[in-house]
């Protein structure tokens, strides 16, 4: 504890401490945790540098808590300005009641093929891409059993590599097919 014993390194300390915020404020894929975690900070400062706590400390103590406190608190004020866009609830992958039925090779495929085409653009990776979908339909896709199946994949048939797509294909021409003879 900064309050204890010896404070020969403070500036060490400190330095430790920036370096810890900003990895905070650049990691953070949700700007509330960020947010939460500047404000825990914050209150555990202001308590050492209360009056009573500033008896108990060297003023190079009460220095560093100065800077470190006006760090917080200006990182949360910048933070706060980062505009958030909330999701509705209903719109949250969290909630997504579908559970895939096919193949997990299947959904392997289909994640290739979302890849190649470039359907999410072209910095997200398979492997991104097969995870949202693997969350999406409440599957388990271990990262190994990706780079496998397409091994897998790429040694079919000549013919046809792609079982899945080309069957939902099929399934969506017939359907199609028959419902123009109903009409």
């Amino acid at each position: 504890m900064l309050t204890e014993g010896k404070n020969d390194n403070l500036h060490i300390a400190y330095k430790d401490f920036v370096l810890q915020v900003s990895e905070i404020c650049r990691t953070a894929q949700d700007k509330t945790f960020a947010i939460s975690a500047l404000l825990y900070a914050e209150v555990e400062i202001a308590h050492i540098q209360t009056d009573a706590m500033r008896n108990e400390v060297n003023n190079h103590l009460a220095s560093f808590i100065t800077k470190a406190l006006t760090l917080v608190r200006r990182t949360i004020s910048h933070i706060k300005e980062v505009s958030i866009k909330s999701v509705p609830i209903e719109d949250s992958i969290d909630n997504i009641t579908l559970n895939w039925e096919a193949k997990k090779s299947a959904l392997v495929e289909l994640g290739y093929a979302f890849k190649v085409a470039n359907c999410f653009g072209v910095n997200v990776t398979v492997k991104e891409i097969i995870g949202k979908l693997a969350k999406a339909f409440n599957v388990t896709i271990p990262d190994n059993y990706i780079y496998k199946k397409y091994n897998e994949l790429r040694v079919r048939s000549r013919n046809s590599r792609t079982y899945f797509i080309d069957s939902l294909t099929m399934s969506l021409n017939n359907f199609m097919a028959r419902q123009d003879e109903e009409n």
